[in-house]
């Protein structure tokens, strides 16, 4: 890790420990002490384990695709680069920054830059395709059970603002991917920005290796849309399977603290908060998310327990990460120090 994303770290951990301390203390009185004392450090350890569950079928799904493409990655290759993309994940907004990092170790197991981009990518579109559908579902079962009243419209509204949001990005999406002439302009477009000071001849050869890229990135696609297709149809099991125990969290947390899960509540508001979290303002959306999970769970849980959620959501969700995906940076930061292979032999 370079200077500046450890200088994007610490400040993605002060806002987030600043937010967190405003919470609690604007949340803090004797319940708050009382809910502590009786938190069930079982079902603590259990969400750990759910969101550790959650990263090993995230892998599994790297592999799948990647051998439905004819490639054989490693699993605990496969468990590393994931890990260690939550760590770059976090420092850097809209949390795009993992996507670079399974590119780069998927370049490293022999598998080529466009076939490693495009599993990535489509795990992107698969994950995509999968929340519209969820917030879809979500949102009208949600809308009907509580037309009653019991949840203010503004916030069915805004759950449906989120609803076409999610749309809108999984249309734009399948539009753009739809027409690889608009793909190489912005490719190039882009590559431009970056060799803007280099040589001519330089530049063109970069420039035609973008565009043999692109090629080989539409290649893929329609090998993904023949015979692929069954790394699809496994690999979108396993995104909703990944999903559904990353949702789960919350309620296990609420289970811990003594309160219901309210499980239909608690996805519609995850759904939310995931739309909220993707607009690029802060290094891993710190401080936003938790401000996110406090207005949003205060709804369902007393307000001197909010606090004391949002800090143990966050220590699963985000601190949890951290950690995990330093040491599996570090595991490849030795490994490149070392000039080692990945060893493809190890499935």
């Amino acid at each position: 890790m370079d200077a500046k994303q450890k200088k994007y770290l610490w400040i993605s951990i002060g806002l987030s420990i600043a937010v967190l301390l405003a919470v609690v203390i604007l949340t803090f009185d004797q319940e708050t002490i009382t809910a502590f004392q009786h938190l069930n450090l079982w079902y603590l350890l259990l969400a750990l384990m759910v969101h550790m569950l959650a990263m090993c079928i995230w892998a599994a799904r790297i592999v799948v695709m990647c051998r439905a493409l004819g490639y054989k990655i490693p699993y605990r290759h496969s468990l590393n680069m994931v890990c260690a993309g939550q760590l770059i994940a976090a420092i850097t907004p809209a949390s795009i920054g993992g996507e670079p990092v399974r590119i780069h170790e998927l370049y490293k197991a022999k598998m080529p830059i466009a076939d490693a981009t495009a599993v990535v990518i489509i795990e992107r579109l698969l994950e995509a395709v999968l929340m519209v559908l969820g917030v879809i579902f979500a949102i009208s079962l949600f809308s009907i059970v509580y037309s009653n009243g019991d949840i203010p419209s503004g916030l069915i509204f805004a759950a449906w603002c989120g609803t076409i949001f999610f749309t809108g990005i999984l249309v734009l999406l399948v539009l753009l991917l739809r027409k690889p002439a608009t793909i190489k302009k912005l490719a190039i477009k882009i590559g431009g920005f970056f060799m803007k000071k280099m040589e001519p001849a330089k530049a063109e050869k970069i420039t035609g290796q973008i565009l043999d890229g692109v090629d080989r990135f539409y290649d893929t696609f329609r090998l993904f849309a023949g015979k692929g297709k069954w790394g699809l149809i496994v690999g979108f099991i396993l995104t909703f399977a990944m999903w559904a125990c990353e949702f789960s969290i919350a309620s296990i947390i609420m289970i811990g603290l003594g309160y219901p899960p309210n499980v239909l509540l608690s996805i519609v508001f995850q759904l939310i908060i995931a739309v909220i979290m993707m607009v690029p303002l802060t290094p891993g959306a710190s401080g936003i998310a938790e401000i996110a999970y406090a207005g949003f769970y205060s709804l369902i849980i007393p307000s001197s327990v909010v606090g004391l959620f949002v800090v143990l959501l966050r220590m699963i969700l985000y601190y949890s990460n951290i950690i995990i995906g330093s040491i599996a940076s570090f595991v490849i930061v030795r490994r490149e120090a070392a000039n080692k292979k990945v060893i493809i032999d190890d499935v």
